[in-house]
Formats: C-alpha cells, sequence, structure tokens
C-alpha cells in the first residue's frame, strides 16, 4: 500500500504504470526512432573502423588489438551496468550517457588516428554498446511487458536494421568519394536526432516493475544472483554466444582488411554493400522472426542462425571476389536478426519473476563480448601470421561447435518460462 503522505516523494519518472495499461503511440514511435539513430551512430565504428585504420597503415594484428579494447571495455562494464539499469527508475539517463560517448568517440577517430587516441576512442564505444543495448531493452520492457516482448523487440530490430542499411550506404558513398573521415562525422551528428527521439519517450509509461521482471514476485527483493547463475539453461545459452560472437566478431573486420589488401580500389563501396546486404536481410525479417520465436519457440530459431554462421564463415574463407562475399553477406542478416531478437526474449524467459532482467542481460551480453574481444584479438594475429583463409577457417570450426552445443543443450525457453521458482531450480 502506498501512501501520498509519505515522506518519500516519487519522481514523475519513477511512477509504475498500471499492470493492464498500455504505452502512448507517442513512447512507442519515439523509440522506433531512438533505435534507429542509434543504429545510425554505430554504423561508424563497424567495418568502417578497420577500413579506416588499414587505410592509415595499421596492420592486422595492430588493429585487432585496437578493437579488442572496445570488447574489453564492454566485458568490464557489462554486469556492473546492468545491475545499475535494474536500480535506476530513469532509464532513458543511460541510453543519453551512450550517445555522448559515441559521439566523442566519433571525433577523436577523425582527429586523432594514432593508436593511444583510437584505443580511448573504442574504449568510449565499448562502454557505450555495454550500456544502451541494454538500456533499451529494459525500455521496452518497461514499455510493454514481458507477453509484447517479442513484438516490440522486433520492431527495435527493424529499426535498428534500417538505420545500419540506409547510413552504411551513405556513409560508403561519403566515404568513397569525399573523405575516408566522413562517416564519422555522420555519427557525431546523428547524436542529436537521437537524443530528441529519447526525450519523446513518456518516462512515465516505464513501467519499473515490467522493466526488471519483478510483476508478481512474491519477495520485495529481487532473486539472490547466485541463483541466477545457477540456472543450467542460462549458462548453456551464454556459452552458446560466447562461440557465436568469437566466429561473427571478427569476420567482417577481416573481410574488410583484404579487401583493403587485394580490392583497395572499390574497398570503401563493397565494405558499405557489406553492411546495407545485412540489413536489409534483417529489415525483412525481424516482424517475421519475431513471430515465429513466439508461436514455434526460440531454439529451433537460434540452432538455425548458428548452423547459418558456420557456412557463412565458410563461404568467406574462399575469396571468389568481393561482390560474390556482398551477396553471401545477407546470410549475415539472417543471424544478426536472429540474435537480436532472440537474447533480450529469451533472458526475459529465464528471469520471470526475478526482479534481475537486466542485470542477467548483461551478464550474457558480456560473455558474448569475451567471445568477440578474444576472436578480434586471435584472428587478427591468425589472419597476420598464417593467412586469412586459415583465419576464416578457424572461425568456421568455432561457429560449428555453437551450433552443436545449443542443439544438443539447450531446452525451449518459452515451454520453461513459468514461475520464478521453477526457473531458477533448473
Amino acid at each position: 500500500m502506498s501512501s501520498a503522505k509519505g515522506p518519500k516523494k516519487t519522481p514523475r519518472d519513477e511512477i509504475s504504470r498500471p499492470a493492464g495499461s498500455r504505452p502512448s503511440r507517442r513512447s512507442q514511435r519515439a523509440l522506433d526512432w531512438v533505435n534507429f539513430f542509434i543504429a545510425d551512430v554505430e554504423t561508424a565504428f563497424g567495418p568502417f573502423v578497420a577500413l579506416f585504420l588499414a587505410m592509415h597503415g595499421w596492420t592486422q594484428g595492430d588493429i585487432g588489438t585496437a578493437i579488442t579494447f572496445n570488447s574489453l571495455v564492454a566485458l568490464a562494464v557489462q554486469v556492473p551496468a546492468g545491475w545499475l539499469i535494474d536500480q535506476l527508475h530513469n532509464k532513458r539517463v543511460i541510453v543519453a550517457a551512450g550517445l555522448v560517448c559515441l559521439g566523442g568517440g566519433s571525433l577523436i577517430f577523425v582527429f586523432f588516428p594514432s593508436f593511444l587516441p583510437v584505443v580511448f576512442a573504442e574504449a568510449l564505444f565499448g562502454s557505450a554498446g555495454a550500456t544502451v543495448r541494454t538500456a533499451i531493452a529494459a525500455v521496452a520492457l518497461g514499455l510493454v511487458g514481458h507477453k509484447a516482448l517479442h513484438t516490440r523487440t522486433g520492431r527495435n530490430q527493424r529499426f535498428l536494421s534500417l538505420g545500419n542499411a540506409l547510413t552504411a550506404a551513405v556513409m560508403g558513398v561519403l566515404g568513397q568519394y569525399i573523405s575516408p573521415q566522413a562517416p564519422f562525422f555522420v555519427a557525431t551528428g546523428l547524436c542529436l536526432p537521437a537524443g530528441v527521439a529519447l526525450a519523446m519517450i513518456r518516462g512515465r509509461e516505464i513501467d519499473y516493475a515490467r522493466a526488471r521482471q519483478s510483476v508478481g514476485r512474491k519477495e520485495e527483493r529481487p532473486a539472490r544472483w547466485r541463483e541466477i547463475f545457477w540456472n543450467k539453461s542460462l549458462r548453456v545459452f551464454a556459452l552458446s554466444l560466447l562461440l557465436f560472437q568469437f566466429a561473427d566478431a571478427s569476420l567482417l573486420p577481416l573481410a574488410t582488411e583484404r579487401l583493403t589488401a587485394d580490392h583497395k580500389a572499390a574497398s570503401v563501396l563493397v565494405t558499405s554493400g557489406f553492411v546495407v546486404m545485412q540489413q536489409v536481410v534483417t529489415v525483412l525479417l525481424a516482424g517475421w522472426i519475431a513471430s515465429r520465436a513466439e508461436t514455434r519457440g526460440r531454439k529451433q530459431l537460434l540452432v538455425a542462425a548458428f548452423a547459418v554462421e558456420c557456412f557463412r564463415c565458410l563461404t568467406f574463407a574462399i575469396d571468389l571476389g568481393p561482390w560474390f562475399l556482398v551477396a553471401m553477406q545477407s546470410l549475415a542478416g539472417l543471424t544478426a536478426v536472429v540474435i537480436g531478437i532472440m537474447t533480450p526474449l529469451v533472458v526475459a524467459d529465464l528471469t520471470r519473476q526475478s526482479g534481475r532482467y537486466n542485470f542477467t542481460l548483461g551478464a550474457v551480453i558480456m560473455v558474448g563480448s569475451a567471445g568477440a574481444a578474444i576472436s578480434t584479438l586471435v584472428s587478427g594475429f591468425a589472419a597476420q601470421w598464417f593467412g586469412f583463409a586459415t583465419a576464416f577457417l578457424m572461425l568456421t570450426v568455432v561457429a560449428g561447435g555453437a551450433a552443436a552445443l545449443m542443439w544438443l543443450r539447450f531446452p525451449e525457453t518459452v515451454e520453461s518460462a513459468r514461475t520464478a521458482e521453477e526457473i531458477l531450480a533448473e
């Protein structure tokens, strides 16, 4: 029971909506545009980083080392960020701080393309990447609740991919015909509309209990951390993501580095084609994948995505020309949309009534970031010492291991999403 006469006043952003209420159309559309513009900003820190550094004479090992700092910082702050997001009532503050880091990091690349400044910029981006995605997932869950989360997550992924596709095309043309620094200037400028869209989300509509998966919990305190980590299904899922991210994180950077060496004249346009092809497929599939996840379950789609990733790594090991690889990059759209939608959904399934959704999501993403950090470091030196084909074959084996683990050891979480006691006892 609450009382208006109590000593503590609840800020407007901390008010929890009634459980049956729906978010306004304004907040839903504003969240769409937050995803769109943040994807625009993040595109500059994707394959364009490896391409930009390679054009400045960096070796594959140095590029891999610099990019690794991104993943290491994300690894360090992911779990604390998830814990903080669970505690904060105003989730939008975390997203705003991430935008500041993204914009600042972009400008550092433009004006200071030497080792230490680039490492610092990658650290800024890593800290933003570790917090922004988790915070947006919390905002989405707080707005719509668990039952409608699959639809909202699919919508998030669609706008993310649309932003990536359009921006990659623009950045590719500007980078090819204007300046290699152009993508980073564009990224900085796009932080402003992202901030405006963020401010349009009504904070009072983000239900605090929903956003941390504590609706229906009998105890006032959230589940103990060790109860979360003893969840066998969660451990298997996290390990599978680690292997997947190991295979996936280095694939596009290695491909762009090989393009710079073998097809330098068209490397910027081809790199743009890589990103655009992937995101177009993601936009087309996001709604269908989200619907399929609810009607047919999570496991089926995850196994298929990991198997496709294995095949994709194998095709990149065979150098059949840059535009053939652009066509094959469409497979990345399938894997990206499945992982992007399934990760918050699976974590939500396994943390119902726990009050630890964002903490757990942060921990799972942290494990994936560990795989990405190891991947960019190991594959960069593998390509430098043994050649690109060997590096791609190594990634193929790891992706195959992820598919096998998911198929053999992971249960269907839609069926297991019952109560906190049943979930945490698994």
